[in-house]
């Protein structure tokens, strides 16, 4: 390529970045996607916090039940919440509950039922965790009644949990794989979604103004389509990346130092497909901005193309089980810069597979590019009425 072809092109592609840099509305968009990264991040992190702690009084009769809920909230498991759970003896459970320090106050009625005392509501975990240590101690009691020895009574009360053999088993993940799928995959839509009609509206744009005639006398068409789509492109990547660094960071702040190693384990072969996919796309969101004469026939000329972009999105999110279906879109060109690297998060996918894929869909991207340079040629200089692809094509030919 010449000095003066690359300068030409990356004129246009600086263009196309300045407008960019200027649009508040993408500004805007791209700070409220930020934010709603970073909140998603931090916010859970706040709310998971610490082991709750309890100050719980209790009377003589109900000291058995407030040490054993004690002592199943520090041990956690058997699907109970974790708590702290300090117990002092009370008289009075009323008065005791009067005290802004205490959560509750455990008391014995006549007929044996252990009552909860609080002012205004008990804790959902401390109500929990008192109701499986008076069942503990039921049991207790009436094993000892029956005559059970000691271990036989553990056995009843505390049965040694079933124990988990699993044949494949998969590393443990902060963030589900799931999760992380839907995240990517929302941006790559909104992202590709949002850029792709940027470029068909910016190109019909020009088209209606005839700026587009006044371009084309400085530079040849096709590397003005070049340029378009380069300038586009480094926005497009330029955002997912500010996105995903954000949320990294955030994670970072709160200590969640394994997400962002997840996170950084994934990110790469979400960004590389992304980069494919969008090259691949944005060529042709041009050729339908180039076949509408006035903005009024977007939505028909971009009819397809937004349809290009929701299929590999809700593919990704729909198909999660791992089958020949999967497999087969992980490699089409269309949905494979989502299904891929969604294979590769849940650990479905050989070493070997995503570089193959990652070569059909550039191959891919290179035979799309083509086609849409001769479309968008042919059909980018009539301004008059919107142009047939047939047309187009035949136009393109002799550009």
């Amino acid at each position: 390529m010449s000095a003066s072809r690359t300068d030409l092109i990356r004129l246009v592609a600086g263009r196309e970045v300045a407008v960019k840099l200027r649009d508040k509305g993408f500004i805007a968009s791209t700070l409220v996607f930020v934010a709603v990264i970073v909140i998603a991040v931090v916010v859970p992190a706040l709310l998971e916090g610490d082991t709750p702690e309890y100050t719980v009084a209790s009377t003589v009769e109900a000291r058995t039940v407030a040490d054993t809920a004690a002592a199943i909230g520090a041990a956690g498991g058997l699907g109970l919440p974790e708590a702290t759970i300090t117990v002092v003896d009370s008289d009075d459970p009323a008065d005791a509950v009067a005290d802004p320090e205490v959560a509750a106050a455990l008391s014995v009625d006549a007929d044996g039922t252990v009552v909860v005392t609080a002012v205004d509501g008990v804790p959902g975990a401390l109500e929990e965790l008192v109701g499986a240590a008076s069942a503990t101690v039921a049991a207790q009691v009436v094993a000892a009644d029956a005559g059970l020895s000691p271990d036989q009574v553990a056995a009843l009360t505390s049965p040694t949990p079933p124990r988990v053999d699993l044949l494949e088993p998969r590393p443990d993940q902060p963030v589900p794989p799931e999760l992380v799928i839907v995240i990517f995959g929302f941006m790559f839509y909104f992202t590709v979604l949002t850029f792709g009609i940027a470029i068909a509206q910016s190109v019909v744009e020009e088209k209606s103004s005839r700026v587009v005639e006044i371009l084309v006398a400085a530079v040849p068409i096709r590397w003005l389509l070049a340029g378009k789509v380069l300038g586009n492109a480094v926005m497009a990547l330029g955002q997912v990346v500010l996105i995903v660094g954000a949320g990294l960071l955030g994670a970072r702040a709160m200590g969640q130092g394994e997400i962002v190693s997840q996170v950084l384990v994934v990110s790469g072969w979400f960004l590389a497909f992304f980069v494919l996919g969008f090259l691949m796309l944005a060529c042709l969101w041009a050729v339908a901005g180039s076949l509408a004469s006035r903005v009024e026939e977007l939505q028909s000329t971009t009819l397809y193309m937004q349809i290009a972009v929701m299929v590999p999105f809700f593919s990704a999110i729909l198909i999660q089980d791992e089958g020949p279906l999967r497999v087969a879109l992980s490699y089409f060109p269309l949905t494979a810069p989502l299904m891929m690297p969604a294979r590769v998060v849940t650990g479905d996918a050989a070493a070997w597979e995503p570089w193959a894929a990652m070569a059909v869909v550039a191959l891919t991207a290179l035979g799309l590019v083509a086609i849409g340079a001769r479309l968008y040629a042919g059909s980018v200089l009539n301004t008059s009425a919107r142009t047939k692809l047939g047309g187009a094509w035949a136009a393109g030919g002799r550009a």
